[in-house]
């Protein structure tokens, strides 16, 4: 059993005393950080909008490096930037979007005849092994839209692993925002059994199989509990009501209702076809997560927060997460002996003054497409397509 501190908050505002760096090194890399921003985001564009833009990004960008640095603190403010940048921003941008190139947020049969849809990061498994196997292309997409998303997604994840998952995707948000709602959870899940574990990588091989066998993208189709906010269905006939549905029953239990009463990202955990695939990628990614044993006070608050179960009794003895680590840092802030860090692969070198600056810049390079979509809009009433 953990023997857990009374003090553990206290505890774990000293523990980060161990992961903070001095003012002048966190200003340093703040600034660069910002440099980096300002060359990425800035380009090719002189117009006062793209401008004021970028210096929003910048600004942005070089203050959460600063204070994440600087307070040893990471889970509140990437929140910031994975809920109310990233995934708010993002939502609003693919709304107007659809607004303006189909009517509606809803997706007609006129859409996917046309083959316009925007191509998702979570159908890559799925889409890319018949196109790549067969030649047929099974989302209603251009293949050039395919291409473009799984260059952009292998990049990021070769370089983050699983870090895509806290730290970029455009839809964890979601189940994200209802796990942070609750200080405690209603309904504590311990122990999950190794099937658990393991079943989001079957369910990822199931998908492949049969988009690959009957070229039909069926988690689209008939299974994502992410269309009761991202193309749902425009419901004309029973079979689109019985699957608008589960689509909203889904979303209910693995989106809201679950992650809120659990304090845990359950379709990030168990549903999401894109998991198993960062998962397995990732492991070669240069930046860990890892734990001091010689630190750690076996209190469990590391296992207990972790919204992604990527930390167990037995990989805590081991002073490691399990492969499905996101990286996002709620561990290091809970760790009352702030034994927990980003360390560089194979090694015990502290590595946290690299990854986070990493991490800002690509996610923040990422929404800075998605803000300008929106300003666009609203200047010219006119939009691009994604």
């Amino acid at each position: 059993m953990f023997q857990l501190n009374k003090s553990e908050s206290k505890g774990a505002r000293c523990g980060t005393d161990r992961l903070k760096y001095s003012l002048a090194v966190s200003f340093t890399a703040a600034v660069i950080t910002g440099l980096i921003l300002f060359f990425l985001v800035g380009q090719g564009d002189s117009s006062s909008a793209h401008l004021a833009i970028t210096a929003f990004i910048v600004i942005v960008g070089t203050a959460l490096t600063f204070f994440i640095l600087w307070t040893g603190r990471v889970n509140l403010l990437r929140m910031v930037t994975f809920i109310g940048m990233d995934g708010l921003i993002f939502t609003i941008a693919l709304s107007l979007e659809h607004e303006v190139h189909r009517g509606s947020i809803l997706l007609t049969n006129q859409a996917l005849n046309s083959s316009s849809v925007p191509i998702c990061p979570i159908t890559i498994p799925f889409v890319a092994v018949p196109y790549f196997t067969e030649g047929k292309m099974v989302f209603p997409s251009p293949v050039t839209s395919l291409f473009a998303v799984l260059f952009m997604w292998l990049g990021l994840v070769l370089i983050l692993g699983r870090g895509w998952c806290g730290w970029i995707c455009f839809f964890g948000w979601m189940d994200q925002f209802f796990a942070s709602l609750l200080k405690k959870p209603i309904i504590p899940l311990k122990n999950l059994p190794k099937w658990a574990k393991l079943f989001p990588y079957a369910f990822m091989l199931f998908l492949i199989l049969v988009s690959a066998v009957f070229l039909i993208p069926i988690f689209c189709a008939f299974m994502c509990p992410l269309r009761i906010i991202y193309d749902p269905p425009a419901v004309t006939t029973t079979f689109q009501w019985i699957t608008a549905l589960i689509f909203v029953t889904g979303g209910l239990i693995f989106l809201v209702i679950g992650p809120l009463l659990t304090k845990k990202r359950l379709f990030c955990s168990f549903i999401c076809p894109l998991m198993p695939a960062n998962t397995l990628i990732g492991v070669i990614n240069p930046f860990k997560v890892k734990i001091d044993t010689d630190l750690c006070k076996n209190c469990g608050l590391c296992v207990k927060s972790c919204e992604l179960f990527a930390i167990t009794k037995e990989s805590l003895a081991k002073g490691e997460t399990t492969i499905e680590c996101a990286k996002c840092g709620k561990c290091m802030d809970k760790c009352p002996a702030g034994a927990i860090d980003y360390k560089l692969m194979f090694t015990d070198q502290n590595i946290r003054l690299f990854f986070i600056p990493l991490a800002i810049i690509f996610n923040l390079v990422i929404v800075s497409s998605f803000i300008w979509m929106i300003v666009h809009y609203l200047m010219t009433g006119e939009i691009g397509s994604f």
